[in-house]
């Protein structure tokens, strides 16, 4: 049984193109889950509109108070009765063949978690950019390598490519990723897919453009372009150093989280990701220290850090000793 669950709010301008997307999949769902969250416009009536004229059972919830894009996703998952559940955007349109392609590839893996494809990036009007989704935000080449031979945790740790867009998961991932972390640095998605590949409930990537991923000003999510001179990534770097300290320190109290979760214990792949994450919190401790320092006592620490490989294994690449030593 698949179900949808999909998250409303203010969404009257695109969003019957997105319903309809979903009305015309060559296999339909077994159910739409709705959480709308206070929306003023016409959302929902286009919702109820719809309910009257498909076949499969589309169940409408009204928020009482805002919740937020997290949150609401969060409700909607509880919501769903299906054992697999897709993620729906209200401003995306889906391929006809996106529902039956995730599905096949369930099947195909049995022991997968969750399963995440590329998209078509468009304009507001649907008109193609010329650009997809993974090569937007940069998943290829050595991350993409290392995740399809199982080092997920680790890419997850580092970078967040799996998008709620296309994503779908069994539910018994949903169920074990709930509570989500406070509102912050982590989206949905993102701790989806994180739970998961720590867990043992690996991820499969299709490289096929299943969604057409609207690019519009008034979304809450999209792309950016990352090409930048190095003294255009040292102006930027220097004048948000404060808000991009709080947002990588966000991002690791978060990861840190798991292991504050009980999980199944009779996982090989939880015990490594674990012992990972040990020492991903050394990590964080001594560069927090590094980060918060005001003279050069740092030095010897970004030389531990640096000797030792974490910040290879942890930081990413050799921007951020360029940040911490400079900054």
């Amino acid at each position: 049984m698949i179900s949808i669950a999909l998250c409303t709010y203010n969404g009257e301008k695109f969003l019957r193109e997105q319903l309809d997307s979903i009305a015309l999949q060559t296999l339909l769902a077994d159910e739409l889950v709705v959480c709308d969250d206070c929306s003023t416009d016409n959302t929902l009536t286009i919702l109820e509109r719809f309910r009257e004229r498909v076949s499969f059972p589309v169940h409408i919830h009204q928020n009482t108070r805002n919740l937020g894009t997290t949150r609401n996703f969060e409700k909607a998952i509880g919501l769903c009765s299906g054992d697999i559940i897709a993620l729906c955007d209200q401003d995306d349109v889906w391929k006809p063949h996106k529902l039956e392609r995730l599905a096949a590839v369930f099947k195909a893996n049995p022991d997968a978690g969750y399963v995440f494809s590329n998209a078509e990036l468009v304009d507001e009007h649907l008109r193609p950019l010329g650009q997809f989704l993974w090569g937007s935000i940069g998943f290829h080449g050595e991350i993409y390598n290392l995740f399809v031979q199982g080092e997920q945790f680790m890419c997850l740790t580092k970078k967040h490519f799996v998008t709620g867009a296309t994503m779908a998961f069994r539910d018994f991932v949903g169920k074990r990723s709930r509570p989500y972390p406070d509102a912050g640095y982590w989206l949905h998605d993102g701790w989806i897919a994180l739970v998961s590949s720590a867990t043992g409930a690996l991820g499969v990537p299709v490289n096929e453009p299943l969604t057409y991923y609207r690019q519009h000003p008034k979304q809450q999510i999209g792309t950016r372009s990352k090409h930048q001179s190095l003294l255009d990534m040292y102006r930027g770097l220097k004048a948000n150093q404060h808000t991009l300290f709080v947002a990588w320190e966000k991002n690791c109290l978060q990861i840190l989280e798991l292991k504050s979760r009980s999980f199944p214990q009779n996982s090989t792949v939880l015990e490594q990701n674990l012992s990972y994450l040990r020492e991903f919190e050394t990590h964080f401790l001594n560069r927090r220290k590094i980060l918060t320092s005001k003279n050069f006592s740092g030095l010897k620490l970004i030389c531990k850090e640096i000797l030792s490989g974490r910040y290879g294994r942890f930081s990413g690449t050799w921007r951020s000793v360029f940040r911490d030593i400079f900054l």
